[in-house]
């Protein structure tokens, strides 16, 4: 028993060199770490996720189609989805001193997801120059249908807008005559605006004398709608249609305009103001609507 001490006594001695020769390569491989890199870690899953970047969206047709023109309302390939009811006020200025105001309402309702059906009445005012007529009194009607095609697929629309001839003609309101017109219209959407165009072609009714005969007339126009925000849109309108009588000349004019009315249901307000591009055509016109969609 006394002989084994010693080996006992070596084999710690050997324990105790090797623990402090190890010691040392332990603190030189950390110190090769570079400065402020951690050691690997095993992924967990925990960590969260880098966030999604934001995708713009684009704004649904109906949306689109709650977004409206002023002068061509009806001459239009938009199909409101649900129903319209508009109160106007529409101010026109011309040349010889005659100033004409309308107040009126405008109707329009979908039928199915293709069709429009649109009607619109009101009150006209005018005051003219002696010897020109100057009376008021029960505007003229018009009442349209429009049919978008590839049952509502498509962009584009075909119509017919029938004027009855309400107004009195001895008052310098109107004809006392109905007029016909048949139209075709497409819009272009993009995510900054909507393009619109219209052609068509009237038969106006022919008036009694001492009113000129009357003639065929042939429409056209144009628009942009830029639409921002949940519900304003800003509207660039350019409309043109040959002469309705004889001599009277081309009706032109460039329309510039404001509306919010986009939210269904709920109600909104329009304006606008018109330009003249031809001589015939009134030196302004100044356009109010409170509208009610649904």
């Amino acid at each position: 028993m006394l002989t084994t001490k010693p080996f006992h006594l070596l084999a710690l001695a050997c324990l105790a060199v090797a623990a402090t020769a190890l010691t040392p390569s332990a603190l030189r491989a950390q110190e090769t770490q570079p400065f402020g890199q951690e050691p690997p870690r095993e992924d967990t899953g925990t960590e969260n996720p880098p966030p999604e970047q934001k995708q713009s969206v684009r704004p649904s047709q109906a949306d689109r189609d709650s977004r409206r023109l002023f002068q061509r309302f009806a001459e239009d390939a938009a199909i409101i989805p649900g129903g319209w009811i508009e109160g106007q006020f529409n101010f026109e200025h011309i040349d010889s001193g005659v100033e004409r105001m309308n107040l009126s309402g405008l109707f329009a309702f979908a039928v199915g997801h293709t069709n429009e059906v649109g009607f619109r009445l009101g009150f006209e005012k005018l005051n003219a120059n002696s010897p020109d007529p100057d009376g008021s009194g029960i505007d003229d009607a018009d009442v349209y249908f429009k049919h978008r095609l590839l049952n509502g697929e498509s962009h584009c629309a075909l119509g017919g807008l029938m004027k009855l001839g309400f107004a009195d003609a001895d008052e310098g309101l109107g004809t006392g005559k109905t007029d016909l017109e048949f139209f075709a219209a497409c819009r272009a959407d993009t995510h900054a605006a909507t393009f619109t165009g219209n052609i068509g072609g009237r038969y106006n009714g022919q008036p009694d004398a001492p009113l000129p005969d009357s003639e065929v007339s042939i429409l056209a126009g144009g628009a942009v709608i830029f639409p921002f925000g949940n519900e304003w849109s800003a509207v660039i309108e350019a409309t043109w249609e040959s002469e309705r009588l004889d001599g009277v000349g081309n009706d032109a004019r460039l329309t510039f305009g404001l509306q919010g009315v986009a939210t269904r249901p709920g109600f909104g307000f329009r304006g606008a103001f018109a330009i003249p591009l031809t001589d015939a055509t009134p030196d302004y016109q100044v356009l109010f609507g409170a509208v009610y969609i649904f």
